[in-house]
């Protein structure tokens, strides 16, 4: 998949349209996502991103606030009144978000946010947000993020997000019936097929490129073809692909409901291959957001406390049934069953990650001509307003 590059004046262009499409329209429409097909049967329409009226939230003074270096724990000065519009992909593993926003997780922070979901890649959001038309993008870790600094885009990671951790590893490789019948059962056998992915340009490459490897295959060794995640099932049904990355619940709509393949290794078995807690998606900031460190702070405070509450689901059975409720509300996943059946995302508990992946993914992707040059991750990445943060929920 293409990485755009943005100049600034492209970003200032971006920003301009934005800003008149405004006038006539909401600036970001709920649309289906990657993401957003719950069953082979049917697609349920997406829910609408609630708009709320603002509260008042204590925020520092801008002026006192000129980096990130200088702001993570500094004391409110000003109160203002303020709505925060965040992009957030319509999956599971955004759980956290809509569950602070469901449960006033948010509101106890002293926040409204308005969590809305735009066509695109990141690299067309990305702008959005240096510019201040989204206060704050979730999504998965792309090269779009590298590329976009490159070109003096001042976007930071502020918190990481879905991740895969053992007993909740929400992807799989799998491959098709038909090739299952023929013998190709493991990771080695999977020479010369090709292979569904959602991205080539995602930190999901690295997964993959460190899971062939434990079948001496490189990259090179399997002919990569990019489909939509909703499509994955039938793609790999109907043979119009031989295996693909699976990322619930498209697995379990493929493996279990069409039974269209086969795993050819167990989910926890990749967190023994790429390490525990490896990044698939993050949240990020802008400079509006990063020279207001308090409001920052308060966001990810709530966030944190959503991301518990998800985690205490996964234990607690009326807890669950809560959680299942809101992202019934939230994404188009609407099947009880499959709730039932998928295994849930994981999260980052703290709000962090080993940085030395993303390192790792930017290498990766250089090498491959997805990335011009390398930034270091202490440029891409600042965890200090999520720990913080998690000191205030502790």
């Amino acid at each position: 998949m293409h990485q755009r590059t943005w100049s600034r004046r492209t970003i200032l262009r971006t920003a301009l349209t934005a800003t008149a499409a405004a006038a006539v329209g909401p600036l970001l429409a709920a649309c289906q996502s990657a993401t957003a097909t719950p069953t082979p049967a049917a697609t349920a329409a997406a829910q609408p991103a609630r708009t709320t009226t603002a509260t008042t939230v204590a925020a520092s003074s801008p002026t006192a606030a000129a980096s990130p270096a200088a702001s993570a724990t500094s004391a409110p000065a000003v109160v203002r009144s303020r709505t925060l519009k965040m992009r957030v992909a319509l999956a599971t593993e955004e759980a956290g978000n809509f569950i602070a926003v469901e449960k006033g997780f948010f509101r106890e922070a002293g926040l409204n946010v308005d969590l809305v979901t735009t066509q695109g890649t990141p690299g067309e959001v990305i702008p959005l947000v240096a510019v201040g038309q989204l206060d704050l993008f979730s999504g998965a870790i792309q090269a779009a993020l590298v590329n976009a600094r490159t070109q003096g885009v001042a976007v930071t990671i502020v918190a990481g997000e879905g991740a895969l951790r053992r007993g909740n590893v929400f992807h799989t490789y799998a491959v098709s019936q038909k090739l299952a019948s023929q013998g190709v059962r493991n990771i080695a056998d999977l020479r010369g097929h090709t292979l569904a992915m959602p991205s080539d340009a995602g930190i999901d490459l690295l997964e993959l490129q460190k899971v062939l490897a434990t079948g001496n295959l490189t990259l090179d060794d399997v002919r990569l073809q990019l489909i939509r995640l909703p499509d994955m099932p039938v793609a790999l049904q109907n043979g119009a692909v031989d295996a693909a990355e699976l990322v619930e619940p498209y697995a379990t709509i493929a493996l279990q409901q069409l039974k269209a393949g086969v795993p050819v290794l167990p989910s926890d078995t990749i967190v023994d291959i790429v390490g525990d807690n490896f990044p698939i998606s993050v949240i990020v900031a802008g400079p509006p957001m990063l020279n207001d460190p308090a409001l920052l702070e308060a966001f990810l405070a709530g966030y944190l406390k959503g991301v518990r509450y998800y985690l205490k689901a996964l234990q607690d059975s009326a807890a669950r049934a809560e959680v299942v409720q809101i992202l019934k509300n939230r994404t188009p996943l609407k099947d009880d069953a499959l709730y039932a059946q998928m295994t849930w995302p994981g999260v980052s508990p703290d709000g962090t990650f080993d940085t030395a992946k993303l390192d790792e993914a930017q290498q990766l992707w250089k090498a491959r001509g997805k990335i011009q040059q390398v930034v270091p991750s202490s440029q891409l990445v600042d965890f200090r307003y999520v720990q913080a943060a998690a000191k205030q929920v502790s």
